[in-house]
């Protein structure tokens, strides 16, 4: 499974590896749907972009997806820490945070897990 997302309590963590498509995207936005409806506070989350990742995705689908993101209706303000390990996905998580223009979510851009997950305890 390319895209993996748990939650146990304190963030929504989302790790990504191999290669992502739209379908498998708009799948895991299905799942971190659920999870958001579960809880009384709509959880911060984190996503990791190891390097090698490939996103096999133009920008018409990375806006289709970040649309779907921008519908979802969220309790409270939320962060989104992305950590892209290197420039590629630096570019996705870019066009991604551009794309957001969701009111509640504020996405935030890392080199480092440490230094994201710090942010996201702020």
């Amino acid at each position: 499974m390319p895209i993996t997302t748990d939650y146990q309590g304190e963030f929504i963590v989302i790790r990504m590896s191999g290669s992502i498509s739209l379908p498998e995207l708009l799948e895991h936005a299905q799942g971190v749907a659920a999870i958001e409806a579960g809880q009384s506070v709509t959880p911060h989350r984190i996503a990791i972009l190891p390097s090698g990742l490939v996103c096999d995705l133009s920008f018409p689908e990375l806006h289709a997806f970040a649309a779907k993101r921008r519908a979802a209706r969220l309790k409270n303000p939320v962060k989104s820490a992305i950590v892209a390990a290197d420039a590629v996905q630096y570019g996705f998580a870019r066009m991604y945070q551009t794309l957001n223009e969701h009111p509640h979510l504020q996405v935030e851009i890392f080199q480092s897990e440490a230094v994201a997950l710090a942010w996201l305890r702020e």
